[in-house]
Formats: structure tokens, sequence, C-alpha cells
């Protein structure tokens, strides 16, 4: 019987069967051309459909093992370390090798411009390969000042990590391997006013379980996307393909956003005095204290930075650019206990560390450097990244390690 002499009903499961084996052909495709791309890399489709970031009983959340970025410009290790993509698997040290721990919030990571909001429009930044990162540059430097050793710098910062994250991770990563150094940099993501009793990991605990990524519609497409490598190549694609067209657009147009944001008027940054925002530096320095106490009594050598920041920048040091983006932290950003905790913590850093412990510094000077330093209101240019990580390995080489 021709089909045009078919029921409805007929030409309608003909229609539904036809359709489910076309997406059931389309997702072998699919699956193949998933596991041709990411052979080798120790990735599974469960991981790159998945969120970057996982849930973590102890750290509240994580970068997810294993996860290859679209690029291919990083991967995360097996322990959730920022990695050249294939480098995931921690290797058993051995007498001749020198491990040194980065930790910290994103900066640290090797993340470039904000992409929320207009950060991104006005650098053009994105984020740093693996191979550009403070780990990877200092890495370098070390191991040209250090032939007789195999040196290995392990990136175990995370985007969003307020310091006592940063403790715990580290905590956590001492108990496992074995460091010769540990250098963290904080002071970035801190709950910047706290009540009476309020403690930041709590709220931090909070602010998690409020993220998009449980809410609609990202809690029914993650699991979509994370089972199926046709609806999750869709998403990839469209999403790079717009953040791809977003950056070319700009750099076409000589960055036009940057031009309008450096002439714009906006009200200057404002402050506040109130008791909360106290509260939380006397609270930082307290844990930044316990750190470095921590690390002391398990003899540990390590150095502990204060990350700069943007609205502490001197302004006859900024280029066009860091005034274009100062103009927009003024409009966008300026929230006056967030800015009153920043420029507290840098006035107060010598009321609270002793003037003799070098193991603590505030990198004040990062906010007269005569190169450009940011590339949104915290995150670094590719110079200050190798400057930080040459300030680093200059720590490293003038503190060696007391003889056994």
């Amino acid at each position: 019987m021709a089909t045009n002499q078919w029921t409805k009903g007929k030409l309608t499961r003909f229609g539904f069967i036809t359709t489910i084996l076309i997406l059931l052909l389309a997702e072998a495709i699919f699956r193949i051309i998933f596991y041709f791309e990411y052979r080798g890399l120790n990735t599974s489709l469960y991981v790159q459909g998945n969120s970057l970031q996982m849930n973590d009983p102890v750290l509240v959340f994580r970068n997810r093992p294993f996860y290859v970025d679209y690029y291919r410009r990083f991967q995360f290790n097996e322990r959730g370390m920022k990695s050249i993509p294939g480098d995931v698997f921690i290797p058993k040290k051995n007498k001749k090798d020198f491990w040194v721990l980065l930790s910290g919030g994103s900066t640290m990571e090797g993340m470039g411009s904000n992409k929320d909001g207009e950060w991104l429009d006005i650098t053009g930044v994105s984020d740093y390969p693996a191979s550009e990162t403070i780990s990877a540059l200092l890495e370098k430097i070390l191991k040209k000042q250090m032939p007789d050793k195999n040196v290995r710098v392990f990136n175990g910062a995370n985007s969003g990590y307020t310091l006592k994250q940063s403790i715990l991770r580290c905590r956590q990563l001492m108990s496992q391997y074995s460091f010769d150094w540990i250098i963290s940099m904080d002071g970035q993501n801190e709950v910047a006013e706290l009540q009476p009793g309020q403690m930041p990991l709590d709220i931090v605990r909070k602010q998690w379980m409020n993220n998009p990524l449980f809410r609609f519609p990202y809690n029914i497409i993650i699991p979509l996307t994370s089972h199926s490598a046709l609806v999750n190549m869709m998403k990839q694609g469209l999403f790079h393909v717009k953040q791809t067209a977003r950056l070319r657009s700009i750099k076409k147009k000589d960055y036009p956003r940057q031009q309008y944001w450096l002439t714009a008027k906006v009200s200057p940054v404002i402050y506040t005095s109130q008791k909360t925002v106290q509260r939380a530096v006397d609270l930082f320095y307290s844990d930044l204290k316990e750190f470095d106490s921590l690390l002391k009594q398990q003899q540990q050598q390590h150095l502990l930075l204060i990350q700069p920041t943007l609205i502490l920048r001197d302004s006859a040091a900024m280029n066009n650019t860091e005034k274009a983006l100062y103009h927009y932290f003024q409009f966008s950003h300026n929230e006056p206990g967030y800015n009153t905790f920043l420029k507290e913590v840098a006035i107060t850093f010598e009321q609270h560390i002793p003037r003799e412990d070098d193991s603590i510094e505030l990198l004040e000077e990062m906010h007269h450097l005569p190169q450009p330093v940011f590339v949104d209101y915290c995150h670094f240019t590719g110079v200050a990244n190798d400057y930080i990580a040459t300030r680093i390995a200059q720590h490293i080489l003038t503190h060696p390690a007391p003889p056994d």
C-alpha cells in the first residue's frame, strides 16, 4: 500500500519511528566524532557535557577532574589542577624532583577577562592556555635556574576560591603529596561583610547552592549534554561560535566598548564605614596567619600573597585599557563593602603582619608597575603573569631549604 493511502495514525507512527531512528543514527555518528576528538585525553562524554565545577563536601566546589577546554588550551588533571591537555596523572615523586604547588583563585588559575558584562569586550583577552599561566611561567624559570632538578609546578588554584578554601585545598593535597614549596595568592573572593557569628564558608556554601547550574534551564540541559554527544556538541558548538564571533567582531571594530568607557563619565569609587567590613578584614588576616602558622608547624616552605586589585591601581600608571576597565568598574561593580574590604586589607597590612615575616607579602608594588597589570577588576595581563612568576621564582631561589 502506498504511503499516501496510509491512515493518519499509521503516518504518525511512521514519522515518529523515522525521527527516532534518525536521532539514534546522529547520536551514534556524534559519539564516534567525540571519541576521535578526545581520544587519549582520559575524559568522557559525562565529564565534557557536565559543568566545569562540581560539588565537594569539604571545599564546597572544585574543578571537575579530566575536563578538557573546548579549544584544547588546558585540561584539569585527576586532582582538578589546570594542566596541559593529556597531562592528567600526578606521578610518584622521586629524589631529584622539585615540586611547587600554587593555590588561590581564578587569577592564579589563569583566567583572562571575565566574560560576564563588558570586560571581555574592552580587552579581548580570553582565558590563558595552560602554557601561559603563572604556574607554567614559574616552572620555565625554575627549570632554567635549577638544571639539576626535575621541576614541576602544579596549578592547584580554583576559580572563585576564598582564602579558607585555599587553606582546605592545600591541607588536602599536602596529606597526599610532598611539595617543596607552596605558594598561595588570595584576597579577591572573600566575603566582604560579615554579621556577628557569620562565617565566610557558610556564605560561600549558600551562594554555591544558589548557583544557576542547579536551576532551570541548566538543571534540564546538563543531564542531556552529559549523556548525549549530539546535544552536547550542538550546545558547545553554538556557544563557541558565538564567543568566537564576539571576539572577532570587537577586534575588527578596534574595541569600541574600550573607547566608550575610556571617556565615559562615571561616579567615583564609593566606600563605607560599616563594622561588618572590619569583621571580614580581621577574619581574613586571622585566617591568613593561621595558614602561615600551619605551614610553619609542618616545616613547609611557603609564600602567601595578597592579590592586587584594579581599584588600588595607581591611575598615573594605567594605560588606556586599564582606565576604561576602571571606569566600567565604577559604573557596574561599585559596591561599597567590597571596595572598602580590599582597601582596608591593603592599608592595615603592616598592623597585622610583622615586617620581619617575609612569608606573607602584599604585592603592593604591582599597583604601581609601568606595565599594564589588569584585564578586568582583578585578573592579570600576560605581562603581569610573567612578573608574578618571576617574583615567586626569586623568592624560592633566595630561600633555599635548610639542610636535612
